[in-house]
């Protein structure tokens, strides 16, 4: 019997299976899905500088707490949105809030380095000590509605609060 034969209760022969898998391969390999961040490109970079002390009653802006200054350079191909900010550890045995400076959102270009302060502010002016560390949410919508990148905010990383004079310019 030859292999195109076909008769009752044979079945699919050899050659029409072949046949079907020689077309499938392709379609299988287009249909392959893209990881999520591969179409939207790279997440943001931080850089974070020396936090510095508030000065106090003498700044009506920005008067107790401390500042951090920040650059979140976007390597990606398309525009990136910081959106939120949140303290993420604080040591410092004082309640300190989360703020940024300008106000969000912040838009950085494709290419670009977006330059401003991440704040943590307080209540009174006590000179503490110890770390405090910041997550910032961003996507590719300036209101926040880009969720491909929750749960992978941009991370400054432990900052170190040293008992210093209040030692910042009025922000």
């Amino acid at each position: 019997m030859s292999e195109n034969t076909k008769t009752a209760g044979d079945g699919v022969s050899r050659r029409t299976v072949t046949k079907a898998m020689a077309w499938a391969v392709p379609a299988i390999a287009v249909a392959a899905p893209i990881p999520a961040f591969a179409a939207s490109g790279t997440k943001p970079t931080i850089t974070v500088g020396t936090a510095c002390k508030s000065p106090g009653g003498s700044c009506a802006t920005f008067k107790f707490g401390y500042a951090v200054p920040v650059s979140i350079y976007n390597g990606s191909n398309k525009t990136v949105w910081i959106t939120s900010l949140t303290l993420t550890k604080n040591t410092t045995g004082i309640p300190l809030t989360a703020a940024p400076v300008p106000p969000l959102p912040w838009e950085i270009a494709p290419g670009a380095t977006f330059n401003g302060y991440f704040l943590a502010r307080s209540t009174n002016s006590a000179n503490a000590t110890g770390t405090i560390a910041f997550a910032a949410g961003w996507g590719h919508a300036s209101d926040g509605s880009d969720h491909d990148h929750d749960g992978n905010p941009i991370v400054s990383g432990d900052i170190a609060i040293t008992g210093t004079p209040p030692d910042c310019a009025c922000i």
